[in-house]
């Protein structure tokens, strides 16, 4: 397995670039229940369980960390995806190998000490691959054992969708769910608390209806938005400028 290198100026590099490159491949990011992250207790290890449908899932994942800066950050991460991006390593990651039993137990061992400490803050995708967002969530084996072995741990379940909107850029849309405790998990608590957060994300898809969200980086402007605020300021009418859509 390839374990975790944490580097705080690696770490502090990289965000500056994903930070960017999210900035200028999406609209915006807007999550609901940001709250819940902020405030997770910092005396308990925490689990946090999410669909992966993509390769945004591991940067969505880095930018998320900021919102928890008194937990650090730790994500089980496929081995074949990890060997090609190396870099995420150096931010928490460390691989797993699900078509590999032995190689696959190591990793569990490797991330059960991690959950030892308190500050821990640990994101699995128990899917084991990335999978269309319109297909259910099947876990495989493996969230709810490390659940088991880190009784003072929090599951806290996350969904991820990116979808076009009324902006010319698409949305990163996030929804973070209720957090439970660990020792009330089980594979079909996760399994259903895991399809339940990522159906709830999908209403909001199908109803593009964002109440409840919130905005975690400065919303950019769309082109038909930047026209129309030079027209209105070349008028002198800027106070009639709507930047949404």
């Amino acid at each position: 397995m390839i374990p975790a290198h944490k580097n705080p100026f690696l770490d502090w590099c990289c965000y500056q670039y994903v930070h960017r490159l999210v900035r200028k491949s999406f609209h915006n990011v807007s999550i609901r229940g940001l709250d819940r992250l902020r405030n997770l207790d910092a005396d308990k290890p925490v689990i946090v369980i999410s669909n992966h449908t993509n390769w945004w899932d591991a940067l969505a994942v880095f930018i998320l960390t900021r919102a928890a800066p008194h937990k650090s950050f730790y994500c089980m991460m496929e081995e074949k995806q990890l060997r090609a991006y190396r870099f995420f390593a150096w931010l928490g990651a460390f691989s797993v190998d699900p078509d590999n039993p032995l190689r696959a137990a190591a990793s569990v061992r490797y991330a059960i000490r991690l959950l030892q400490q308190k500050e821990t803050l640990m994101w699995i995708f128990p899917q084991g691959q990335m999978v269309s967002p319109h297909q259910p969530i099947k876990v495989r084996e493996g969230a709810n054992y490390l659940a088991a072995q880190a009784h003072s741990a929090v599951m806290l379940p996350v969904a991820f969708r990116y979808e076009f909107f009324r902006d010319d850029k698409p949305l990163m849309l996030v929804d973070i769910g209720q957090p439970f405790p660990a020792h009330d998990s089980s594979d079909e608590r996760v399994g259903a608390t895991c399809n339940q957060v990522a159906q709830n994300l999908d209403q909001v898809v199908r109803t593009q209806d964002l109440t409840g969200f919130e905005p975690f980086l400065k919303p950019r402007l769309s082109i038909n938005k930047k026209w129309q605020w030079v027209c209105l300021a070349a008028k002198g009418r800027l106070k009639e400028f709507d930047p949404a859509n």
